[in-house]
């Protein structure tokens, strides 16, 4: 074999993986938004989520494209762990689509006669449609799909050279573990299993191989798909390395339980299934592996996933619930999972304030999945001060987020709403934050023993508690109109209360009844207080008005205060 041909083997390996990368990003950005819709809609069971899978990796030609939307999935809490490993299962026995695609078609005919019309076609489409944005797409996709063809058949014909000018005999009696190895350490290699099948069926196509050997390459490159996952996993957040690992021993089973019945599967598809052709043999082989690993894991999946939970601990606690493993490449799902996490962040907040002030939250009614998240993540802390450095801490996992999304490229609409929950979340800090700058005067006031003094903080006390309640049942108002309304009043009445507590300082400032010290406590609670109460409404405003309304609200007259 020459240099020449050596290259060109490299190459139409080179040219097969570039094709399989345009075929995955074209659909992503033909289709992408409905390939998230649809996975997430059909992730609600396992079944269904096995499924998807392997619909969407057939379709996309890259189990490594769904195995990221699995994460985030998962890191949203948008479906559970077991159902993400589902999805990475069926994605295994998705990426096997392509393998029936090239035994099928790939040596049937002449392969430039099929790839360089595709080529020529979609490049004059590349070119000449730049500003039709779907023909472009599809001129994208049809050049991955040509390029597939065009780099197998550079591999076809370097590996008929190789038949002509090498002799293999002396390895083709080689232990078969052997050539499980060489499956794994080509697929660890470049990185694509979906590759090694195409070499493998090249030279099973030239009768380089036996079909035995090439069982053993496909066994290898098995497990040898695991290497990327492993290396993808270290130092991630816990969920991901959960499935990461679910899906090394998946790969793992299916290695070992195809190797040691390797020779029963073949005579099951050679001589009960009467599958003569070699090419067609070796993609029913592949499948049949990895439907068998799914029929084994399905009934143990919630078994498998305690098992997961129990070896690999999460030491590391978030200050977050819902964007721990969220892929801020993944708009859609990254703006969804923020919404979450700014409503649980406004309900931290009010939670915080009022068991500043000692008042019992017991009243407050939020949502189901809000409540569960708030109860964990109190869980953790017992002080106020550790709740809120974790409300701080939380803040800044969110602002971490919306940095690396402010960086891709994001629909207006989405960038604006972004931006209006990340306004949200820094009102809410500024207004957790006015109420723990006034922690020191808060309980000289409590615990003081002029009447005065602590009268006035009982007062104030009753203000912040039935403010807080008005402004739960805020969050449950849908109607834009009527939020927008409340917002208003309820700005008015922190005003005038705030009014109420400055006349009654100043009377007893006029009758001399506190020091110049105790005034000055009392202005600097009430102030800050205010300015609190102010500041989450203006988080709620950004959270629960549309741009327009908010605008509208933020155009409003200003309350002068006296």
């Amino acid at each position: 074999m020459s240099i020449a041909d050596f290259w060109k083997l490299l190459s139409g390996i080179g040219i097969f993986l570039f094709g399989i990368f345009q075929l995955e990003r074209s659909l992503k950005q033909l289709a992408g938004r409905t390939f998230k819709l649809f996975l997430r809609k059909h992730t609600e069971n396992k079944l269904s989520a096995i499924f998807s899978g392997t619909l969407v990796t057939g379709l996309l030609q890259s189990s490594s494209v769904v195995t990221l939307m699995a994460m985030s999935f998962v890191g949203a809490g948008v479906i559970n762990m077991r159902n993400a490993l589902a999805v990475v299962f069926g994605s295994n026995l998705g990426t096997t689509i392509s393998s029936w695609m090239v035994a099928t078609i790939g040596f049937k005919f002449n392969i430039e006669i099929f790839s360089n019309p595709i080529i020529a076609l979609s490049g004059i489409g590349l070119i000449g449609f730049t500003n039709n944005k779907k023909i472009y797409q599809i001129s994208n996709f049809c050049m991955g799909f040509g390029l597939l063809f065009l780099g197998l058949g550079f591999i076809k014909e370097s590996i008929g050279v190789l038949v002509n000018n090498f002799d293999f005999t002396p390895y083709i009696h080689l232990n078969i573990v052997t050539f499980v190895l060489i499956g794994f350490l080509i697929t660890a290699l470049i990185q694509s299993s979906s590759a090694t099948m195409a070499i493998t069926l090249s030279a099973l196509n030239a009768n380089i191989i036996p079909f035995d050997t090439s069982v053993a390459v496909i066994i290898g490159s098995e497990l040898g798909t695991s290497t990327k996952i492993a290396l993808g996993s270290i130092g991630a957040v816990v969920a991901k390395k959960r499935v990461a690992f679910g899906n090394i021993i998946f790969n793992i089973v299916i290695t070992l339980f195809s190797f040691i019945l390797m020779y029963p599967i073949i005579s099951l598809i050679k001589v009960v299934l009467g599958v003569e052709e070699a090419l067609i043999g070796l993609a029913l082989f592949q499948t049949f592996i990895n439907l068998f690993g799914i029929l084994l894991f399905y009934p143990f999946l919630k078994q498998f996933g305690d098992f997961l939970e129990k070896i690999i601990k999460d030491k590391e606690k978030s200050a977050t619930y819902f964007i721990q493993n969220t892929n801020p490449l993944i708009t859609e799902l990254a703006i969804e999972v923020i919404e979450k996490e700014t409503l649980l962040f406004i309900h931290r907040v009010i939670h915080l304030n009022l068991e500043a002030f000692e008042i019992d939250t017991i009243e407050l009614n939020c949502e189901d999945f809000i409540d569960d998240a708030n109860k964990k993540i109190s869980s953790q802390v017992i002080s106020y001060s550790e709740k809120y450095d974790k409300v701080k801490h939380a803040e800044g996992e969110i602002v971490s987020l919306y940095t690396k999304m402010s960086e891709e490229k994001i629909d207006k609409e989405d960038f604006i709403r972004l931006n209006q929950l990340i306004s949200s979340v820094r009102n809410g800090m500024y207004s957790a934050k006015g109420i723990k700058n006034i922690d020191h005067d808060r309980r000289d006031l409590s615990e003081s023993v002029v009447d005065t003094k602590y009268e006035h903080y009982i007062f104030l006390q009753k203000q912040i508690r039935d403010f807080y309640l008005e402004l739960n049942k805020l969050l449950k108002i849908k109607e834009q109109s009527l939020r927008f309304s409340e917002l208003k009043r309820l700005m008015d009445q922190i005003q005038k209360e705030y009014n109420v507590r400055l006349n009654n300082i100043y009377k007893h400032s006029e009758k001399n009844t506190l020091d110049e010290i105790d005034i000055s406590t009392l202005l600097n609670v009430s102030r800050e207080v205010y300015s609190s109460c102010k500041a989450i409404l203006y988080s709620l405003k950004d959270y629960l008005l549309d741009a327009k309304n908010a605008e509208d609200f933020d155009n409003s007259p200003i309350v002068i205060l006296n």
